[in-house]
């Protein structure tokens, strides 16, 4: 008697365990659906989720670790761009990888460019341009990726003043194309892009470019 109660209790808990992972299994991947396919380890536990399940679902193929406390979707192709601004929130993309994305640029940039507060500390090979706080948020816009993922990168306007206060920052025959595409383009806003130059303060060089290209 006592012998098939023990079956009993040992077959309910396994039951009962598999529904829990069936359950949880349910919510990890409504939780990646919602959430472009990432999952962080603190969003396993707000989730309720335990670590130790962590490695079941690697093993079951449902998601892949891509970076230190970030995990994908199985399924889906790892966005560099998105990877990053999940893995430091105070980085902006800019410069060149900038003028790429906005299309000011047709050479992808052979590393990508970030501007992030002074005294930032990132250990990634990446092109980091540092910037005061006061400074830090002026121009900041919302894109899609190149997988069409949410990233913030700094506005054409923004581009513009940061490469006239630091053209070294591109070669001549780069600097000279973002510039001129720039004044091509039918939704540049000059008004905006002023004002930058005097936060900035390149004022002089945006004069200067506009009696020669306007």
């Amino acid at each position: 008697m006592y012998l098939q109660l023990f079956v009993k209790m040992i077959i309910l808990t396994s039951n009962c365990k598999e529904r829990g992972l069936y359950m949880s299994e349910n919510i990890l991947k409504q939780f990646l659906n919602e959430n472009y396919g990432y999952i962080r380890t603190r969003d396993f536990e707000k989730l309720g989720i335990s670590r130790p399940s962590i490695q079941n679902y690697i093993d079951k193929k449902i998601i892949r670790k891509v970076s230190r406390g970030l995990y994908i979707d199985n399924n889906l192709i790892e966005d560099e761009f998105f990877i990053l601004q999940k893995k430091f929130s105070n980085i902006i993309f800019s410069y060149n990888t900038a003028c790429y994305l906005l299309n000011l640029s047709d050479r992808a940039p052979y590393k990508i460019d970030i501007t992030t507060l002074n005294h930032n500390n990132i250990s990634e090979d990446l092109e980091i341009h540092y910037v005061a706080k006061d400074k830090f948020n002026i121009g900041i816009i919302e894109i899609e990726s190149p997988y069409s993922n949410p990233i913030k990168i700094y506005n054409a306007e923004r581009c513009i003043c940061d490469i006239l206060k630091n053209p070294d920052s591109v070669d001549f025959e780069l600097y000279n194309k973002i510039i001129n595409n720039y004044f091509k383009q039918k939704n540049k806003n000059l008004s905006t892009l002023e004002e930058y130059s005097k936060i900035f303060n390149v004022h002089e060089k945006f004069e200067h470019i506009m009696e020669v290209l306007i």
